[in-house]
């Protein structure tokens, strides 16, 4: 049986407790506050099983609280995330401790390896036919993470997914000589909903329809409606890499976030690299919000994309010193900037 929130709090909070009470060797240590513990001198964040992915970043924003140099150590329960942000807390200055809770004692773990770039896997001309499929109806293809998919200012709305072996009724394997699979729509569900509705259209009409759809309620002041308010930063970076003179670029180009989306409607920053007038290489993350996850991703971000600067683009509204303070602790210079987005113009 699920615990219920406040049982679950109060047990996060005392394992917390314990794990601090071991590693400072305190004889008194107090009561944390939600997943943080202060305890005079530094600030202990515990990540939470369902998304500790955002633990360095709520911990970073939290130890600005009682000043800018308080030092941060931040626990995780699985070994594999505790290596990530090891390797991330390398692009920080200073860098926040990372451990690993390892029954009531906290270790310190090796940094994960840097991600190797997922290739283009699909067939020899595949790109050529989906490039055109797309342009040919407005639809902007993008590869990422070595899978092909089309958006409308910023949303996706088609991917190009594993073909279906008729003999065995699953994803075909690699080499199987099965060409890869279209499908249409915003979101998991709704693209396999649209494999059962196609009623015999085409790739070329299903794709154009979902492109208007999108297009009708993408739009400045469309409001909350879902399509409008989805994935809002990639939006702004297709609005920067058309634009990129909006933050003192002449160039702009989306490459891969430093994670894989799950979803649709979690956030997720969106990056892009272009140059300046000086030829220096600049990263630009688009984020909308005040987004725990950010400062991790842009720390992945810098170590594999090496910037010689880096600027945060977010909504002028969500420009706030929590996150201009965070920022800053990147090795990298780093400026966070406020932009008009389209949705608002």
């Amino acid at each position: 049986m699920a615990l219920d929130p406040e049982r679950r709090t109060a047990l996060r909070g005392a394992k917390l407790r314990a794990l601090v009470a071991e590693a400072s060797g305190a004889a008194s240590v107090p009561e944390p506050d939600g997943d943080h513990l202060f305890d005079g001198v530094r600030l202990w964040t515990l990540a939470s099983e369902d998304q500790p992915g955002s633990a360095l970043g709520a911990g970073l924003l939290r130890a600005g609280r009682h000043g800018d140099s308080t030092p941060l150590t931040v626990c995780f329960d699985d070994a594999d995330e505790a290596a990530l942000a090891t390797r991330r807390v390398s692009a920080l200055e200073p860098s926040p401790e990372v451990c690993h809770v390892d029954g009531r004692s906290l270790t310190v773990v090796a940094p994960a390896a840097a991600p190797d770039p997922a290739p283009d896997t699909s067939p020899d001309g595949f790109a050529v036919e989906f490039d055109d499929l797309c342009r040919g109806v407005g639809v902007e293809p993008i590869l990422e993470h070595g899978a092909w998919r089309g958006e409308v200012l910023g949303l996706e709305v088609v991917r190009v997914v594993d073909g279906i072996d008729p003999m065995t009724g699953e994803p075909a394997d690699d080499g199987s000589g099965i060409p890869p699979a279209i499908e249409v729509g915003v979101g998991r569900f709704d693209r396999e909903a649209g494999v059962l509705m196609r009623a015999g259209r085409s790739d070329a009409e299903a794709l154009a329809a979902a492109a208007d759809l999108v297009r009708a309620q993408r739009r400045p002041g469309a409001g909350a409606h879902p399509l409008a308010s989805l994935a809002r930063e990639r939006w702004m970076r297709r609005d920067l890499c058309a634009a990129p003179e909006t933050v003192g670029l002449v160039d702009l180009t989306s490459v891969d976030p430093a994670d894989e989306r799950l979803n649709l409607r979690d956030p997720a920053p969106a990056p892009a690299v272009g140059s300046d007038a000086d030829g220096s290489r600049v990263l630009v993350v688009c984020s909308v919000g005040v987004d725990p996850r950010l400062v991790s991703a842009v720390a992945e971000l810098v170590l594999r994309e090496e910037p010689d600067r880096v600027v945060v683009a977010l909504p002028a509204r969500d420009v706030m010193a929590p996150v201009e303070r965070v920022m800053a602790r990147l090795r990298v210079p780093t400026t966070v900037v406020g932009v008009t987005c389209s949705w608002d113009a």
